[in-house]
């Protein structure tokens, strides 16, 4: 299973999202991230890295929220460690990776632009919750069949 990242950008009530314009979830509103690389020391690295790469911007601090293992169908596809980012350096901008970056209400969510499990898992973390969960999609990864969790 690869190992990777997602990073939100959280300011108060607000999470950032930006739309990804090329690779895996191409398409589709997210956070920050991707996989682990063998420089990278620690999965906090990888966040940093990452979040640099495609946002433009510096981590300060970051929140570990979840660790979400997906599936397609039954076959493993990653081990992704979510993290909060409420300080970093710099302006979030346009990359070549991810598009200009919007703020959006934790609490409205545009679901309907983000990937299926999203609805799930980000809410329980934007509630405070910290969770190892697990999320099996169809094949073709359309839609979330079955959502494991328990807390971290």
């Amino acid at each position: 299973m690869k190992i990777s990242t997602i990073v939100f950008p959280v300011q108060d009530d607000y999470i950032f999202l930006a739309n990804k314009k090329r690779g895996f979830g191409v398409g589709y509103l997210n956070g920050y991230g991707g996989k682990k690389q063998p420089e990278d020391l620690t999965i906090e690295n990888t966040a940093v890295r990452e979040l640099k790469e495609e946002a433009g911007i510096i981590a300060q601090e970051l929140e570990k929220v979840a660790v979400i293992e997906f599936f397609e169908e039954e076959n493993p596809i990653f081990e992704c460690h979510v993290f909060f980012c409420r300080k970093w350096n710099g302006e979030l901008h346009e990359t070549e990776e991810m598009a200009i970056p919007e703020p959006y209400k934790m609490d409205s969510l545009p679901f309907d632009q983000m990937w299926h499990a999203d609805r799930t898992w980000i809410p329980i973390v934007c509630s405070g919750q910290r969770i190892r969960a697990k999320s099996y999609y169809n094949k073709g990864m359309t839609k979330q069949e079955r959502f494991e969790q328990k807390q971290l």
